[in-house]
């Protein structure tokens, strides 16, 4: 018998590249774990307050987290100014929208690349047609092409970051709404908008077709425990509750969630330094006659890789221990890019000393 037979056949060929662990790279290029510069995940590098590490001694691990998020919930909700009848959370806000892939139901999904890849990945696993409007030269969304495909193709539902990844662009508040006039649900999603940009809450006021997406992992520096959640209408978010994976914030999540709420501005003045590494690397960056790094309301850096492979210059600093992102063809059309998130101000020092040698000696 081959099992594969039982399995949907636009899936059988179905491949997961993941991001490789520290200690295989290490293995690989011949140098300790504790040598390596991880710049490739947008992460929060100082990572979680002490104060909230503390407070993970205290999660009752032998107990069901609570299935309605109920203190998370009005936590999140008070913080956003909204009712707890608006927000939902999950194990990250890839399982927000997940959830809400499977509550639509969509025929059809509206994407803008170069952008964040999981997107079609959902699309394709829902078995959703993806519709992709390209992004202008300077990667900007093209607000009326997009429209003119919501009412084309008759979508229902878009996904769109601000900013977005991987190029750090922003939607203003009047494209966002302009697109949520479109018979669709918009499906906003708000990683890095702590780093920059403005947020799209205020429009759900107006807007019920808007659901918002954040996470817990580049600002609170908590992506190890995966935590995100979406700000929508109460029927969108009553019935995602419904659907849900009973237990998806598990107690650790909840607890250090909670934690990083009550001390947000003490753990600001991480975020504020990786803004201001970030400006540094941009600037940093201009100086490279090889690279054209590209502004960004976001914790990273995209460089253009002029008159050389970008993948030669990825492979070039990881053999030096920097870990950045080359995505070639995944999430758009980005074989000459490359992707530098914002670190400590010694591991930008790195990046800048080490290509500075491949200027010198080459790939």
């Amino acid at each position: 018998m081959d099992v594969r037979e039982f399995l949907r056949p636009d899936l059988r060929d179905l491949v997961y590249h993941g991001v490789e662990s520290l200690d295989s790279i290490a293995a690989e290029i011949g140098m300790d774990v504790s040598q390596l510069v991880k710049l490739n995940a947008n992460e929060n590098v100082y990572g979680p307050h002490p104060k909230v590490q503390e407070s993970l001694k205290q999660a009752e691990l032998h107990f069901y987290p609570d299935p309605a998020q109920t203190k998370l919930r009005a936590a999140l909700a008070a913080q956003h100014g909204v009712a707890s009848e608006n927000i939902v959370a999950g194990a990250g806000s890839d399982d927000i929208l997940d959830v809400l892939v499977r509550v639509t139901g969509p025929k059809k999904i509206i994407i803008s690349t170069p952008t964040f890849g999981m997107y079609s990945f959902l699309g394709k696993l829902s078995s959703a047609a993806i519709v992709d409007v390209p992004r202008t030269p300077s990667f900007d969304v093209d607000v009326p092409a997009l429209c003119a495909a919501v009412r084309e193709h008759k979508a229902e539902l878009v996904f769109l970051p601000s900013p977005n990844n991987p190029t750090g662009n922003v939607l203003s508040l009047a494209e966002i709404a302009t697109i949520l006039e479109e018979r669709c649900i918009l499906a906003l999603d708000e990683a890095y908008i702590d780093f920059g940009g403005e947020t799209a809450v205020p429009l759900l006021a107006k807007h019920p077709n808007l659901m918002v997406l954040r996470t817990f992992s580049k600002w609170a520096g908590l992506a190890g425990l995966r935590l995100g959640y979406g700000i929508g209408h109460a029927a969108l978010v009553a019935c995602m509750l419904a659907a849900k994976q009973p237990y998806n914030v598990n107690c650790a999540a909840e607890l250090a969630g909670l934690g990083a709420l009550e001390h947000r501005a003490e753990i600001q003045v991480t975020v504020d330094a990786l803004r201001r590494e970030k400006d540094r690397l941009f600037t940093e960056l201009q100086t490279v006659s090889w690279l054209r790094p590209l502004p960004s309301h976001a914790n990273f850096v995209l460089c253009e890789v002029v008159g050389r492979d970008a993948k030669a210059v990825y492979g070039a600093l990881r053999r030096r221990g920097i870990i950045i992102r080359y995505f070639g063809s995944q999430g758009g059309n980005l074989q000459n890019y490359i992707r530098i998130s914002s670190g400590k101000p010694e591991q930008i020092d790195a990046v800048i000393r080490a290509l500075s040698e491949i200027d010198v000696v080459g790939l």
